[in-house]
This record gives structure tokens, C-alpha cells and sequence, in this order.
């Protein structure tokens, strides 16, 4: 939705994902995050479907590596309202951590071409793709 970042609800309800004006009443960007985490856990989910369909072994399936419950991501809340900013923080933490987990199952699971010129075949995207994925640690949450 252009240059603004925008959620929109299944009552086609607008909200915006770009910082409130005011952090005491940010109650729609606490709502367009919260969303944007129920996005998140959705795909995590498609994506452990897609693996379980392609026989993958249930220990090798996609798992985020922290754990999405409504508005948190582990224990942390991702809304700005009447929060500690160092457990919003490490909620936003978690969740670019868990993004990278995604782009890391999408780049080794479809056949994804990057836009940019820094590929010059299309023979090394794939070795590329697949090497992403395959050697990720597989406990990030101890690692800074």
C-alpha cells in the first residue's frame, strides 16, 4: 500500500504499521502489529503444512523459533501501549528473528529469483536457496 504500511482486517478495516504519534494512544498500531503477527503464525503454519505434505520428517518441518500467542511473541508483548520499551523491544526482537525464519523457508522452498543483478546464472539459485535453509542453527534463541 505505498510508502505507508498498511494491515487491513477481515472487516476491511484499515491499519497502519508505521510508528503512533503518541505512544499512550497507539491503540490502532497496537492492533495493525498484533494482525501483523496473526500473518506471521499463519504462514508459519502454511509453511509446516507444505513441509508435512512434501514428506519432510516432523522434526525437519518448519517451526518458527519463538512461539506466536495473540499479541506476544515468547512472553513479550508487541504492543507499544502501557509496555516497557525493552520488552517491546525484545518483542520486535523475536519477530525479525522469526521473519528471517520465513524468508529463509520461501527462498529454499519456491523458486524465487532475486530482482537484483547479483545472481549470474540461474543454475547457482537454487544450490543458494537450499543452503540458506538447510544450515540454520537449529536454536537460535541463545544466540545475540
Amino acid at each position: 500500500m505505498g510508502s505507508y504500511p498498511r494491515i487491513i482486517d477481515t472487516n476491511n478495516t484499515t491499519y497502519e504499521l508505521f510508528g503512533p504519534v503518541n505512544l499512550f494512544w497507539s491503540t490502532r498500531y497496537d492492533k495493525a502489529m498484533t494482525l501483523f503477527l496473526t500473518c506471521l503464525k499463519e504462514f508459519s503454519e502454511f509453511a509446516n503444512s507444505k513441509d508435512r505434505e512434501n514428506n519432510i520428517r516432523p522434526d525437519k518441518c518448519f517451526k518458527l523459533p519463538y512461539k506466536i500467542e495473540n499479541d506476544k511473541v515468547e512472553s513479550y508483548s508487541i504492543t507499544q501501549s502501557f509496555n516497557k520499551p525493552e520488552n517491546w523491544t525484545k518483542a520486535l526482537k523475536y519477530t525479525l528473528c522469526n521473519l528471517k525464519w520465513v524468508l529463509y523457508w520461501f527462498v529454499g522452498n519456491t523458486n524465487f529469483q532475486p530482482l537484483s543483478g547479483t545472481v549470474s546464472s540461474q543454475a547457482e539459485v537454487p544450490a543458494a536457496a537450499g543452503s540458506l535453509y538447510s544450515k540454520q542453527p537449529t536454536n537460535t534463541k541463545f544466540q545475540s
